[in-house]
């Protein structure tokens, strides 16, 4: 298993907390995690920073035609 950097470690923040790592990369994170307090505490704040905009955008109002325009652009 490939050892992580703290900056690899970092990059994954955000899939692991949407549980969208597994096999490998998963491990290789939570074995670096392991090992470092400072890429924990950082984890931590990706954690709050996470639940804060999930908290924001749950809470905004999206215009109606969104969809439909964001089709558009992706079809073009």
């Amino acid at each position: 298993m490939n050892r992580l950097t703290c900056e690899q470690a970092v990059q994954h923040f955000f899939a692991y907390l949407d549980r969208a790592l597994s096999g490998e990369p998963l491990e290789a994170l939570e074995t670096h995690l392991e090992a470092c307090l400072h890429c924990c505490e950082k984890l931590e704040f990706s954690r709050q920073l996470d639940r804060f905009v999930k908290a924001r955008l749950s809470e905004a109002t999206l215009p109606e035609d969104l969809e439909a325009r964001i089709r558009r652009v992706l079809t073009r």
